[in-house]
C-alpha cells in the first residue's frame, strides 16, 4: 500500500457501493485470472481463461489513515460474478503479518461465503449478504467468494502494520473450496486437503 503524510485531521471518503470506488483513492489493484491461477482447483479452466482474454476477477482499493498515533486503514473490494470450471470467483486469502491483529468485513453489497482458517487448518465459513458484518479475529487466514450474479462489494477496516502473508495459501489454500452444484453453492473439500 502506498505511504501517505502523517495526517491528524479527520479523513472522509465517499463509498460508491455499486462499483466499490471510492473518492479519495490511494490506490487501486486489480486481479484477474492469472493471477490467482495457483488458488483455483480446476487448472484446465484457468488456462481456458487466461487463453481467452484472463478476465478480471476482482478490484481492491485502499485508502491509509496515517496519524501520529495511529495506522488504520480502509480496503474497499470488488468482486465481480463469475466462476472458474465450477469454483466461484473469490479473493487471493491471507494471513496478517502481525499475527496477532483481526479485521473488519462488511459486505455492503452481493452474496457470497467470507472463509476463515488458521494455519492448522480450523474452518469456519459464514454465510454474507448485504450488511452482513464480520470480525475477524488474529491467526485467521480470510477469504470473500461471490456466490451471487451482481458484483460483491465490501469494506474491510484493519491497522497498515498487520501486513499481508499469502505463502500458506498459496501453497495450500483453504480446506474447502465454493462450488456450484445444482444450481446453487455447495462446500466440498479442496483436493489439496484431500
Amino acid at each position: 500500500m502506498k505511504a501517505v503524510p502523517v495526517n491528524d485531521l479527520p479523513v472522509s471518503v465517499q463509498l460508491n457501493v455499486p462499483d466499490g470506488t471510492f473518492t479519495p483513492c490511494i490506490e487501486m489493484t486489480s486481479r484477474k485470472v492469472s493471477d490467482l491461477a495457483m488458488m483455483f482447483a480446476d487448472q484446465k479452466a484457468v488456462e481456458d481463461l487466461i487463453k481467452s482474454g484472463d478476465p478480471e476477477v476482482y478490484q481492491i482499493r485502499y485508502y491509509p489513515f496515517q496519524t501520529k498515533n495511529s495506522d488504520m486503514a480502509l480496503g474497499v473490494t470488488m468482486i465481480l460474478p463469475g466462476k472458474v470450471g465450477n469454483e466461484y470467483f473469490m479473493t487471493k486469502g491471507h494471513f496478517h503479518e502481525a499475527d496477532n491483529q483481526p479485521e473488519i468485513y462488511h459486505c455492503v453489497q452481493g452474496e457470497g461465503v467470507l472463509q476463515m482458517m488458521t494455519i492448522d487448518g480450523e474452518y469456519v465459513a459464514a454465510p454474507w449478504v448485504k450488511d452482513t458484518i464480520t470480525h475477524i479475529p488474529p491467526h485467521y487466514a480470510h477469504r470473500v467468494i461471490n456466490t451471487g450474479s451482481v458484483p460483491l462489494v465490501f469494506v474491510a477496516s484493519f491497522h497498515i502494520a498487520a501486513g499481508h502473508v499469502y505463502g500458506p495459501i498459496e501453497k495450500k489454500g483453504f480446506k474447502y473450496i465454493i462450488v456450484e452444484k445444482d444450481g446453487k453453492p455447495q462446500e466440498v473439500l479442496s483436493p489439496k486437503w484431500a
